[in-house]
């Protein structure tokens, strides 16, 4: 028999699943960004910088209780009804021995930051464990069915009540211990709507389904775990050679290379992974769907990345503080990455579709190898030259994923660079007036207010003289997936090219 995917009545289509994942996504982020950034001002770069390393044990423990089976329950056509809970039973097992490791474990984790304080830290975190094991089954079946607003409400009321319970904690004195307060809350409640959203799964001990998964999800995981020491390397080296303290500069410049992946990039990648397995036997509707999806995310991101590059040193004295300013030059070079990674998020939701693993675990041995060697060399220069080594990495592997996307789906390398050209050349046009608005020394305030002013006159300018049938369908597919009425012009300027309308027919189940 086959497991019933809750809310799977009729097929939603891409924008409403776009609309309910960038609800989840953007909400939560917003509220641990500002929670992020409220805690950092609390309580200094120094007692942050324990916050910066345990969050590498954070996300760690996420990539090992999911072993590649949420992506696997996702991709398989046929699933039988025992599978997603015998799932369940394997990430709760493995996240009471997970557990109990680091519980006794924590001395060393600490020794290796040379910071005595994350003893405390990584053995609150252990008992916190099981609790991201209990949400993975139900989130990956949720996803299956397309139900992204069951998703979404889970993960909004989790990161608003943890970012809350973090912040009143960093307010009543409990400095970096505050992140267990925010990890908790958020967890409870995730793993607890999820759960109820999802009708389960009830674990079972048919682990022979667990088995009949392992073909794709062990070759999903492992390339996982080559992606996660890709991007965490910087941050543990960071930590260990230099010292907490400029991991807090580091980690928190990085979140300005995580906001749009995050906030846009992990939003469509969770609807269009899903939305490209059931289309793969069509390669030309999935061409249209990642030409599409280029443009749109290129003109999302690139614009606000590029402003934040060009104002880093303004946004961090006002955001954060004077105390912050030597995180200012890192933050210029983790926008532009962040543009980049968040345009290129869709190649390994692309590669997964189509049972491309073997691809996947080439490519991010290449990845692992270039970025570990460019922030090798860049530690001879200190935190910045980290974080310059890092983003250099990353644009030097973009010939790499535009050929890739290219074998998949056949789309020509040129006509990826045309969608994302646009965007680029306003932005280019909007970063020079900002930077001339520089030359006036006017104070930090008005020198903010007045350069955004000028950067968003000569985007907006550019992009409707120059680019316009490419403004137009971009409205378009941003007023489908915010729930409003498509206007004419989006549609109808380029009957060639795949209309909202066009792309939201093609992409359901």
């Amino acid at each position: 028999m086959t497991a019933a995917a809750p809310g799977s009545s009729s097929s939603p289509s891409v924008a409403h699943g776009v609309r309910w994942s960038g609800i989840a996504v953007i909400a939560r982020q917003l509220v641990q960004v500002l929670s992020a950034v409220l805690i950092a001002r609390i309580i200094g770069p120094s007692s942050y910088g324990v916050i910066s390393a345990a969050m590498i044990y954070v996300t760690l423990t996420s990539l090992i209780l999911d072993q590649g089976l949420s992506a696997a329950l996702i991709q398989r056509k046929q699933l039988d009804e025992r599978a997603p809970g015998a799932v369940a039973t394997v990430n709760i097992l493995l996240a009471v021995v997970i557990g109990v490791l680091t519980w006794f474990g924590a001395p060393l984790l600490a020794s290796f930051f040379s910071t005595p304080a994350l003893t405390g830290m990584f053995q609150l975190l252990a008992v916190l464990v099981p609790l991201k094991a209990i949400a993975i089954a139900p989130r990956a079946m949720l996803s299956r069915a397309q139900a992204f607003k069951g998703i979404a409400i889970a993960d909004v009321a989790g990161g608003v009540a943890g970012a809350t319970a973090g912040v009143a904690a960093a307010l009543g004195g409990a400095d970096y211990f505050s992140l267990s307060y925010q990890v908790a809350f958020t967890d409870v409640i995730v793993a607890a709507l999820l759960w109820v959203f999802a009708r389960g799964p009830v674990p079972n001990l048919a682990f022979g389904q667990v088995k009949d998964l392992m073909g794709f999800s062990v070759k999903v995981f492992v390339t996982n775990c080559i992606a996660y020491f890709s991007r965490n390397v910087d941050n543990i080296l960071v930590g260990r050679v230099l010292g907490v303290t400029s991991l807090a500069l580091y980690g928190m410049a990085y979140r300005v290379l995580s906001l749009p992946v995050q906030f846009i990039g992990q939003t469509v990648n969770r609807v269009l992974f899903p939305v490209f397995s059931r289309s793969a036997h069509d390669r030309a509707r999935v061409a249209a769907q990642l030409t599409s999806a280029t443009e749109t995310l290129a003109l999302a991101v690139v614009p606000l990345m590029v402003f934040v590059s060009c104002a880093a040193p303004e946004l961090v004295h006002v955001v954060l503080g004077p105390e912050w300013l030597p995180a200012a030059a890192l933050m210029t070079a983790f926008a532009l990455g962040g543009a980049r990674e968040t345009i290129f998020y869709i190649t390994p939701a692309l590669m997964k579709a189509f049972g491309r693993t073997t691809l996947m675990l080439n490519y991010e041995f290449l990845a692992t190898g270039l970025q570990v060697a460019a922030i090798v060399i860049g530690l001879q220069f200190g935190v910045l030259g980290v974080a310059v080594g890092y983003t250099a990495a990353g644009f030097l592997l973009v010939p790499v994923l535009l050929a890739i996307q290219a074998s998949i789906t056949g789309v020509r390398v040129t006509t990826q660079l045309r969608a994302m050209l646009p965007a680029v050349h306003a932005s280019s046009w909007g970063a020079a007036g900002y930077l001339a608005v520089g030359l006036l020394h006017l104070p930090l305030l008005a020198h903010l207010g007045l350069g955004l002013a000028a950067y968003l006159v000569l985007v907006v300018v550019v992009l409707l003289l120059v680019h316009r049938r490419v403004t137009l369908r971009f409205v378009g597919r941003a007023a489908e997936i915010v729930g409003a009425r498509r206007r004419g012009p989006a549609a109808s300027d380029t009957p060639a090219e795949p209309t909202p309308h066009r792309m939201t027919e093609e992409a359901q189940r």
